[in-house]
């Protein structure tokens, strides 16, 4: 009986020791923030271990990889990078830029300061495009493109980029109409996070903060009658924020506040919801 018992704990620590060399073993893609790992998962198809750089709830404004990711990086396939944030930029130093994509290629920028707590973004241009249904589109072909580099011979991934495009149509279809039946024309926000939404439907982002400033007072009541004037019925705020910052500013013009993230990992069920709430009555 010990030597039946003994046989099945090493059977099980072999079965052990196969299932982790197999997953060791796995090609590696990493992605820098968390809105991308859905992308890249669902355009490769499952093919690979997708890691992020910025951990969840973390901000990518103030984000350093580690010595271990860096040394991670250089055996990854590919990093996939939106390729306006400071820190994607400074991998350049230490890793292969070969494997390095940046998704920001064939996308419209938009040129402008977007500053967290005096620190600039690259290029000084607004780096949130991961937040426009469109934007997504391009990023969607450019994973795809990058992948049939590393497996040319792959036809899969063309028919999982041109199913997931096909939901993002869906996704910018709904954001329209239901846009254009709420008859909205602006939205506030603490934060300016979602620029190339805004320009992709046509409407304005007013946010509270400029450049990592508080408004002044003067600035504040503009606001508030703003917001009044508007019919602003929710003030939106991203995680990574204290809503502590808007809520006497919400209170004064009968809002709530709401907190939305642009770092969601299922970005697209994000920017319905972030469409749901403007356009909220």
């Amino acid at each position: 009986m010990k030597q039946f018992i003994t046989a099945i704990i090493i059977s099980l620590f072999i079965a052990a020791c196969s299932t982790d060399t197999k997953e060791s073993n796995e090609p590696t893609l990493y992605v820098s923030i968390t809105p991308l790992k859905a992308l890249v998962e669902e355009v490769s198809c499952g093919d690979f271990n997708i890691e992020t750089l910025v951990p969840k709830g973390a901000s990518p404004e103030s984000f350093e990889p580690t010595a271990r990711q860096l040394s991670a990086l250089n055996d990854a396939q590919a990093i996939f990078c939106i390729g306006l944030i400071d820190f994607e930029h400074n991998l350049t130093s230490n890793i292969d830029t070969n494997k390095i994509v940046e998704l920001y290629n064939g996308i419209e920028t938009i040129k402008g300061c977007c500053s967290h707590a005096n620190h600039q973004h690259a290029h000084g241009v607004d780096p949130h495009i991961w937040t426009s249904p469109s934007a997504l589109k391009q990023m969607t072909r450019n994973v795809c493109d990058a992948l049939k580099k590393i497996y040319p011979d792959s036809v899969k991934y063309d028919a999982a980029a041109n199913n997931l495009v096909a939901r993002l149509d869906e996704l910018d279809s709904y954001c329209r109409n239901t846009l254009a039946t709420a008859d909205v024309d602006a939205f506030m926000i603490y934060h300016p996070a979602y620029t190339y939404l805004a320009r992709d439907y046509a409407i304005e982002q007013i946010a509270i903060e400029h450049d990592g400033k508080e408004p002044s007072p003067k600035q504040l009541t503009t606001l508030i009658n703003t917001a009044r004037n508007l019919g602003i019925s929710a003030i939106l705020i991203q995680p990574q924020y204290n809503a502590d910052k808007v809520r006497t500013l919400a209170k004064e013009c009968g809002a709530e506040v709401v907190v939305t993230d642009p770092l969601a990992e299922d970005i697209i069920a994000e920017i319905k919801r972030i469409i749901d709430i403007i356009c909220r009555k």
